[in-house]
C-alpha cells in the first residue's frame, strides 16, 4: 500500500515567468528566468494578484538566485476585503 503525495502545480503565466502552487502546504512562489522582460514580470505579477496572490513584503522574505541564474519570489494568498459589507 502506497501513500498518496500531493503536489503542486506550475503554470506559466507570462514569457519566461512560472508560477507554483500549492494550497494544501500553503506554499506559492514565482520563477523568473534569467532573460525576463519587464514587461512579462508586470503581466505576471497583474495575474498572480488576480488569483489572490502577492509576493512577500522585504521583512518576510527578499527574491533569491536559484543555482542555475534564475530568480525565485516567495509568495502569500492574501484577503481583499475591498467591497465588503
Amino acid at each position: 500500500m502506497s501513500a498518496t503525495v500531493c503536489r503542486g502545480h506550475t503554470t506559466r503565466v507570462a514569457e519566461g515567468v512560472a508560477l507554483y502552487v500549492n494550497d494544501e502546504e500553503w506554499e506559492y512562489h514565482m520563477t523568473l528566468d534569467q532573460d525576463v522582460r519587464p514587461n512579462a514580470v508586470r503581466s505576471a505579477l497583474d495575474a498572480i494578484r488576480a488569483m489572490g496572490l502577492e509576493p512577500l513584503d522585504e521583512d518576510e522574505g527578499e527574491p533569491f538566485f536559484l543555482y542555475d541564474g534564475r530568480i525565485r519570489m516567495e509568495l502569500a494568498r492574501f484577503d481583499n476585503f475591498e467591497g465588503a459589507a
